[in-house]
């Protein structure tokens, strides 16, 4: 069986501050979504991939960064932490809290403004011990994916992985979503 996915970033995604609904700051952009193929917006068989970042943002995940100093990627590891870069200055951004809860209300928000379920998976970065390996994205969190299947377990990641390669095209892109995945997506959250 051929498979091939789509992805496409999601432009114009203001800043989310404290108490920000992700599927409503995301609902406008993902609408207006313009396909290759020409189509607009979701179908509903797609999987949406959020920046962990947004999603900490929305949370109000911050924290003083001479409180958590850390100057090694091993240390923001350790302490929980996301890259500074995409935060204000003197303030550090912990990872979203509960990540798969998370990702199952922006799916049920999702829901209620398009009408389908499509996946979600909340994304943060994780670096190879070694130095020079660089980083990568692994799922945080997901919901409407089977993980229990063999194949929603072995993909998850994969997809996170390409949301993050996508989403680090663009600074300021903190979402994609990725068309062609089948046979992963469940009702359920």
């Amino acid at each position: 069986m051929d498979t091939m996915y789509t992805v496409l970033p999601v432009p114009s995604i203001p800043n989310l501050a404290k108490g920000d609904d992700v599927a409503a700051v995301l609902a406008p952009a993902l609408a207006a979504l313009a396909w290759p193929d020409g189509s607009r917006g979701l179908e509903g068989a797609e999987v949406v991939v959020v920046a962990g970042k947004i999603v900490a943002k929305s949370q109000g995940r911050y924290t003083r960064r001479e409180e958590v100093e850390a100057e090694r990627f091993e240390d923001f590891d350790a302490k929980n932490l996301l890259m500074f870069r995409a935060v204000p200055v003197k303030l550090a951004l912990y990872r979203p809290d509960r990540p798969e809860d998370a990702a199952a209300q922006i799916r049920r928000g999702l829901a209620a403004r398009f009408g389908f379920r499509p996946g979600v998976i909340v994304t943060g970065s994780e670096r190879e011990r070694k130095r020079g390996r660089g980083r990568r994205d692994i799922a945080l969190g997901s919901a409407g994916i089977a993980l229990a299947t063999p194949r929603g377990e072995a993909i998850v990641d994969a997809l996170a992985g390409i949301g993050g390669l996508a989403m680090n095209r663009d600074e300021d892109c903190p979402a994609v979503v990725i068309r062609g995945v089948e046979g992963i997506l469940t009702w359920e959250d």
